[in-house]
């Protein structure tokens, strides 16, 4: 039997933070990781293979939307490796789920799929928040509060970021929404370890949550009865992606100027932004975070991660226009510092004059 844990959390959450810490404190090769990745180019996946090999992408759409059929088959690849290879001490997966996913059907299956079931057993719903930006999300993205009600556990990051008065408000308000999950400080990396380390079958803290939480679904879930997911998630109104590859090396005042156009063009409605790009000063490679007006500070790599060394770029979020975004990649480009467009009305007039 192998032992599972569900990650999930809403976008910018800190998920891929976590799951990387994880595998540099512990040997890697006791874990499998599984990417649910949301746009059409994968990139958690290329920070976790610094560390291990066994890591696997799921890119075909939100993981609650596809999960039937490349679920199940990247989790039996795993077992039949397993197996294949006389591992006798079977590795833990964990499965990172993109963050507009809903948590009920992926828990569904893994714990009631007829070919899972005898080979899998679900341990812990993890779920991260971000202290910065859950109050937000959480009162306006069903996803955000269906995540946080499904939990086990809940690790709240970004607390070197926030009030104390901050904290103080989530924990109560996650308290409210799920009294049974233990709320965990991410800077606290043993305990966080520790939680994914846990090999025994924690899933009775989900059977016993849901007894009360009949507004996850129309009909009151009970540990007898589980709700048929036929039907694909329904995610927030609007909600889309955009993802393109980059040939050209990025100026530190083109990203900038991309960011502030971007950001100004779409506000809290971009959920997510990431990438991975090659700056032209030639000594930096970059991992890029954005999680609604915050920009985070970039993650750098001394070699490019894989064998395709274009860049990409990733939004996430409600309302995205391909042909905008396609259009403020021309920022990058900019070389000057003084130049700051706001809008691509003003990036147009700085680089055609």
């Amino acid at each position: 039997m192998i032992f599972c844990d569900f990650l999930t959390g809403f976008l910018g959450s800190g998920k891929t933070t976590l799951v990387n810490r994880l595998l540099k404190n512990k040997n890697p090769n006791h874990f499998a990781i599984i990417v649910n990745e949301f746009g059409e180019v994968g990139l958690d996946q290329l920070v976790y293979k610094q560390v291990s090999d066994n890591v696997y992408l799921l890119d075909s759409g939100c993981l609650c939307c596809t999960l039937t059929h490349s679920l199940r088959e990247t989790l039996m690849e795993i077992h039949h490796y397993a197996i294949q290879n006389n591992i006798e001490k079977v590795l833990k997966v964990v499965i990172e789920s993109s963050g507009l996913a809903d948590p009920l059907p992926v828990l569904h299956s893994l714990i009631g799929d007829p070919v899972l079931k005898p080979r899998f057993q679900l341990a812990s719903v993890i779920v991260a928040i971000d202290v910065m930006n859950a109050a937000y999300q959480l009162s306006n993205y069903s996803e955000s509060v269906r995540q946080v009600m499904a939990a086990d556990y809940l690790i709240i990051t970004k607390t070197d970021l926030s009030e104390e008065n901050q904290f103080i408000e989530l924990s109560t308000r996650l308290t409210d929404l799920n009294p049974f999950a233990q709320i965990i400080i991410s800077s606290n990396s043993k305990l966080v370890d520790d939680v994914f380390s846990k090999r025994q079958n924690e899933s009775f803290i989900f059977l016993k949550s849901f007894q009360h939480k009949s507004n996850l679904n129309n009909s009151t879930l009970t540990l007898g009865h589980r709700p048929s997911y036929s039907q694909p998630a329904k995610h927030t109104s609007n909600s889309n992606s955009w993802a393109r590859f980059i040939d050209f090396k990025v100026t530190w005042p083109g990203l900038s100027a991309w960011w502030e156009i971007v950001k100004n063009e779409y506000g809290n409605r971009l959920l997510r932004c990431k990438g991975l790009i090659s700056m032209n000063d030639s000594s930096s490679n970059l991992m890029i975070h954005g999680v609604g007006m915050y920009f985070h500070s970039p993650t750098k790599f001394e070699n490019w991660p894989d064998s395709d060394t274009r860049g990409r770029l990733v939004c996430i979020g409600i309302g995205l226009d391909s042909e905008f975004l396609d259009a403020s990649l021309r920022a990058l480009t900019i070389s000057e510092s003084y130049a700051k467009p706001k809008n691509l009305v003003e990036l147009s007039h700085l680089l055609d004059d």
